[in-house]
């Protein structure tokens, strides 16, 4: 549908009429992607077009406020609606292909929570101690290398912004832990290194 707004000429001190150009439903967008319904509008929450309000996906205020459309909240008949403008509908088709791939990809990760969880109690039985969401965290990551934090956080019953700390904090153990490893002693020293008494335990002495 073609919206247009009255502006003044100043040149004759008229209102005169100003094309806004196509602006279209987000049903109406989902049919231009070969999208449903559903499908269209699951996608653009995906994209952070639309938001979750109640049982509804609705476009963002913040996107109404830099043109990217039009929200319908009390229209004379029928349920509120959302209109793409002509700038949404042409960033949305730009990054149309990669969305609809990276959340096809985010609902097969989805379907992985119930096996994931699974795994984890499985080893969580078997521990004398209850782990923590740390070590739940750091024993996802370790054995399920390849899904997201979002997926994780869903497992755990956490929020993502958490797993990504966790996420962070062991990696920045590892590093520490390599490092370590490279750390060699001196050859030359002087210092005259032997197993001592606790060598059961692995431990070193090192003596003059």
């Amino acid at each position: 549908m073609e919206y247009a707004q009255e502006v003044l000429d100043r040149t004759t001190g008229q209102l005169k009429t100003q094309s806004l150009g196509d602006w279209i439903t987000v049903t109406e967008l989902g049919l231009r992607h070969g999208a449903g319904k559903r499908s269209v509008r699951a996608v653009l929450h995906h994209m952070g077009v639309l938001a979750r309000e109640g049982r509804c996906y609705r476009l963002s205020r913040h996107l109404v406020e830099v043109g990217f459309g039009m929200r319908h909240d009390f229209p004379r008949s029928g349920h509120a609606f959302d209109v793409i403008s002509p700038k949404g509908q042409e960033t949305i088709a730009s990054l149309w292909s990669a969305a609809v791939q990276d959340y096809q990809e985010s609902q097969k990760q989805s379907s992985l929570v119930p096996d994931i969880r699974a795994a984890l109690v499985t080893f969580a039985t078997d521990r004398l101690e209850p782990m923590t969401a740390q070590e739940e965290a750091c024993w996802v990551l370790d054995h399920f290398q390849d899904v997201d934090h979002l997926t994780i956080a869903k497992v755990l019953e956490v929020s993502p912004a958490l797993v990504s700390r966790y996420a962070k904090k062991r990696a920045k153990d590892r590093a520490a832990c390599e490092r370590r490893k490279q750390d060699v002693l001196p050859v030359n020293t002087g210092l005259d290194v032997r197993m001592g008494k606790w060598a059961s335990s692995g431990s070193i002495y090192i003596g003059e």
